[in-house]
């Protein structure tokens, strides 16, 4: 069986960022390489590749990014595109969307967990036009009676 930890400790490969446990970025990070981050960011950290966070770690951000282990602490919500693993000595306080998923037991996550949730990005425009919901053919059930939603949660 192959150590998950031994695997990823060693992403860096030429072309991969890594930014050290001296030092500390106030900002976000967009990549489209692979990286690992062993000191403190304050901000959102994109990547198109693999992303580590070490156990000395600390990200106040989202992060975004294609597979993700998670050793260190995370505040922010979490986005996956294929997966992510979370050891036992890791905290993620904020949301965890990913394709697959591992959580090693011991591992804090505060909150939701979903399968393949796309962030949605916020509306920067400004619209005087009001968009009144209009009820379709399938809002009411064959008895009369509303369809409600239904929830995990």
């Amino acid at each position: 069986m192959i150590n998950v930890r031994h695997f990823f400790r060693n992403i860096i490969v030429p072309g991969a960022f890594r930014i050290p446990r001296t030092v500390s970025v106030n900002g976000s990070i967009d990549a489209s390489v692979s990286g690992r981050i062993d000191g403190n960011v304050r901000g959102d950290v994109k990547t198109s590749g693999k992303l580590v966070v070490s156990e000395t770690a600390n990200i106040r951000g989202h992060i975004y990014a294609t597979d993700l282990v998670v050793q260190g602490k995370v505040y922010g919500d979490v986005y996956i595109t294929n997966k992510a693993h979370i050891s036992n000595k890791a905290l993620v306080k904020g949301d965890v969307n990913a394709m697959v998923l591992e959580i090693e037991e011991g591992a804090k996550v505060e909150g939701a967990i979903r399968k393949n949730v796309q962030p949605q990005q916020p509306s920067t425009t400004v619209s005087d036009t009001i968009v009144v919901p209009v009820p379709s053919a399938n809002a009411t059930a064959a008895n009369g009676e509303e369809e409600q939603q239904t929830s995990w949660f």
